[in-house]
């Protein structure tokens, strides 16, 4: 009997489709298209799934999990230069700024060691020649002389707060003297000293209108405030003390006569930093920095050198009542 096309439907009457060219099959068809059509989707489509799904999965979860604690370690790793690059840059930026401050305070202190030895120089030459070269010779150690019985080595160091060690007696020119000597522990100790008083000093001079003026940006106009400054020059050159321990001197000229002294103060107002003091001898006056302390009694002047000396101006001053109360 006549059947149907398998492919396209269309009544059979010869052995080939008439419709689609599709070859006739035996009328038991429908039971064989059954598994034809379960075996259609077996291959193509059932096999091939579970086997590209099921390694994916087992693949990507390891994938997935390995690379979890990578990124989280590489946060630190890319975090920790960047901190240290900033700690880097604030020391970079903190080491430039001591330097330049550093040049500041040594420049300055360049500065006011060649205005000490200017003044030194400068002064010795005018004593010179208001005395007729009687003063400004080298210092020499004599073996004779009464010069330290004005000023006992109890009485200094009572004064300076720290051992003597030694004096000698000295003449300069013509001019007899005493050196005294101490030791480096006691230079370290007068440099404390030295450097208490600068911190002291600053804290004044910021107070002061006159040297926060801008006009005092200029290092030069800081040699007209040198009472301020002797705390740092002092605390500079004892960091380098005197190599034969020499902490303490003076000399003495007994026939510089007292009507001298008028011209001679004139004479050292041109050094920055020479004042009065009063309530020593006749006249007193301190040098620039602190560097020399001057008294006049009678006819004698006497020459304190306290380059050494912190706090010149109230430890000069007593040094300077001793010698002459032992005329």
């Amino acid at each position: 009997m006549p059947g149907f096309c398998t492919s396209c439907g269309a009544p059979l009457s010869g052995p080939f489709c008439g419709k689609c060219g599709q070859r006739a099959q035996a009328p038991a068809s429908p039971a064989q298209s059954q598994p034809v059509a379960a075996a259609q989707p077996a291959p193509a489509v059932v096999p091939s799934q579970p086997a590209t799904a099921a390694p994916a999965p087992a693949q990507s979860q390891p994938t997935a999990a390995t690379p979890q604690p990578t990124p989280v370690q590489s946060q630190p790793a890319a975090v920790a230069p960047s901190q240290t690059s900033g700690v880097v840059a604030k020391k970079s930026g903190a080491g430039k700024a001591l330097l330049i401050i550093g040049g500041i305070i040594l420049l300055l202190g360049v500065m006011a060691f060649a205005a000490v030895l200017y003044g030194v120089h400068w002064v010795k030459g005018k004593v010179s020649s208001l005395t007729g070269g009687a003063v400004g010779g080298s210092q020499v150690q004599v073996s004779q002389g009464n010069a330290c019985a004005l000023l006992s080595r109890a009485e200094l160091q009572q004064v300076l707060g720290v051992a003597v060690e030694r004096n000698s007696e000295i003449m300069e020119g013509n001019d007899p003297g005493c050196a005294y000597y101490t030791n480096p522990a006691a230079f370290s100790e007068l440099q404390k000293i030295a450097v208490e008083q600068a911190r002291r000093d600053s804290e004044k001079a910021s107070k002061d209108p006159a040297l926060n003026n801008s006009k005092n940006d200029n290092p030069l106009a800081l040699l007209g405030h040198t009472e301020e400054m002797e705390g740092i020059v002092k605390g500079l050159g004892l960091t380098q003390p005197d190599p034969e321990g020499k902490v303490f001197a003076f000399t003495v000229d007994r026939n510089f006569g007292g009507e001298n002294w008028g011209p001679l103060r004139a004479t050292m107002a041109a050094v920055p930093g020479f004042k009065d003091v009063d309530g020593v001898g006749d006249h007193a006056m301190i040098g620039s920095f602190g560097h020399a302390f001057f008294v006049l009694k009678g006819n004698s002047m006497f020459r304190l050198e306290t380059m050494y000396v912190p706090e010149t101006r109230v430890r000069g001053a007593e040094i300077g009542r001793r010698i002459v109360s032992h005329l």
